[in-house]
């Protein structure tokens, strides 16, 4: 009986005693992976573009898209996006290489020193606005999308 009493004791010691093996993953770990959209909007001076909210479905066509982050680091992820449309081949553009900056609750994402979204591991919020040095015309795009 003293035996099987120390042994447990022991064993619970050890038990109590051990560090977890897990690493906090980092922030390109945890913004990595294909989002699928859900809201997309454009819009140029002000006028609206278009605005969908997605899948978008019309008789038999439907439209959709993904947001595909690769982790390039530790506090980057490459972004791009995919819009899939029935009948047509898929059209995938890059946003570029997107850099994460821990915001308390998330990541806000910067490309090119502009901050244009924000990120948390599950979904993906893009406002990116331009305006055009030459015109002054002001661009607008807006992404949502999820795991």
């Amino acid at each position: 009986m003293k035996n099987v009493l120390f042994l447990l004791l022991l064993g619970l010691t050890i038990a109590a005693c051990s560090k977890s093996t897990d690493p906090t993953p980092d922030a390109g770990s945890q913004v990595a992976g294909t989002y699928t959209m859900s809201y997309v909007e454009a819009d140029s001076a002000g006028i609206v573009l278009y605005k969908y909210t997605l899948p978008y479905t019309v008789s038999s066509t439907t439209l959709a898209g993904t947001l595909t982050a690769r982790r390039d680091s530790a506090n980057a992820v490459f972004l791009t996006q995919t819009i899939k449309l029935t009948g047509q081949s898929d059209q995938t553009s890059i946003i570029g290489e997107i850099s994460l900056r821990t915001n308390g609750t998330g990541y806000d994402m910067y490309l090119s020193n502009q901050k244009i979204g924000t990120a948390d591991g599950k979904t993906i919020s893009i406002d990116d606005q331009q305006t055009d040095a030459t015109t002054g015309i002001k661009y607008r795009d807006i992404l949502t999308a999820a795991k």
